[in-house]
């Protein structure tokens, strides 16, 4: 989404370029009599609804142009992690990958109906928010002492060093061996 505006914006500025170094080249004494003229034209009390316009739109467009510096700038989240345990480190494990081996470990779990990992890379850590949804039937803190352990094991199976673990426990109601009601005619 971000290159689609990021796109537009460069366009929009580029057209506007070309409509101002076009009649520049030209002409420049006309253009720059033109926005001479333009600029003697405006007269904004600074005491006045007019000013106050003017500062609002020029503070809502800096703080959008911030906005879009930050997001132009911010490193993108890194898809892979590096493997320990090499000494040259050369081996990365895509965090896809990460997340579908922790899922499908927690899942295996009596009582666990669904886990859906988020996986966060930090050079050679990983960090894991897991949220698990389980059984309204099951003691809780064992259960998250279970999930953790095994989410350590599974993290520490791949090769990585598990960073900041942090595991939400949704209970939903029924059990795994409920049947699922019959929809009516």
């Amino acid at each position: 989404m971000i290159n689609v505006i990021n796109r537009i914006i460069v366009s929009i500025l580029l057209i506007l370029l070309i409509v101002i170094l076009i009649p520049t080249a030209v002409t420049p004494d006309g253009v720059a009599a033109f926005f001479s003229l333009q600029l003697s034209q405006v007269q904004v009390n600074p005491i006045s609804i007019d000013h106050l316009i003017v500062v609002i739109a020029c503070c809502f467009l800096i703080a959008l142009s911030v906005l879009l510096l930050n997001f132009e700038w911010r490193r993108p989240r890194a898809r892979a992690v590096q493997i320990a345990g090499g000494g040259r480190k050369s081996a990365e494990l895509a965090t896809e990958s990460v997340a579908e081996r922790v899922k499908a470990d927690v899942e295996a779990l009596p009582q666990v109906r669904q886990a859906a990992p988020r996986i966060v890379a930090r050079g050679g850590v990983v960090d894991v928010f897991l949220e698990v949804r389980v059984d309204a039937d099951v003691d809780v803190p064992s259960k998250a002492q279970e999930i953790d352990q095994v989410l350590r094991d599974s993290i520490g199976r791949m090769g990585l060093k598990l960073g900041k673990p942090r595991v939400k426990i949704v209970c939903v109601r029924g059990s795994s061996s409920d049947p699922t009601p019959a929809a009516s005619d």
